[in-house]
């Protein structure tokens, strides 16, 4: 094994070690948003997605005032990739 792929090698298990530490506090939040009894607890979940969706404004708002794309070609991207799973229906797989 070269030098260079060893070096490679080592980054790669570096990006497997973050993102199953990343997977692993996924899992421990989703295990948080449930309630005692096993239900899940909406207060907590409308707060995950209230999050979420501050900070997906945030980012478009950027990419527009940073003149990445404009506000139509944000919309026009969103479409197509809201199409991805057949249909148009504002949402993703989950």
């Amino acid at each position: 094994m070269s030098l260079l792929n060893w070096i490679f090698d080592i980054y790669q298990h570096g990006k497997i070690d973050d993102a199953a530490e990343d997977a692993r506090r996924a899992r421990a939040e989703i295990a948080a948003m449930r309630t005692s009894a096993g239900g899940v607890d909406t207060a907590r979940l409308e707060g995950a997605l209230g999050e979420l969706a501050l900070a997906l404004r945030t980012v478009q708002r950027m990419l527009v005032e940073k003149g990445v794309c404009t506000q139509a070609e944000f919309a026009r991207l969103l479409d197509s990739v809201d199409a991805e799973d057949g249909r148009r229906d504002g949402r993703a797989p989950i």
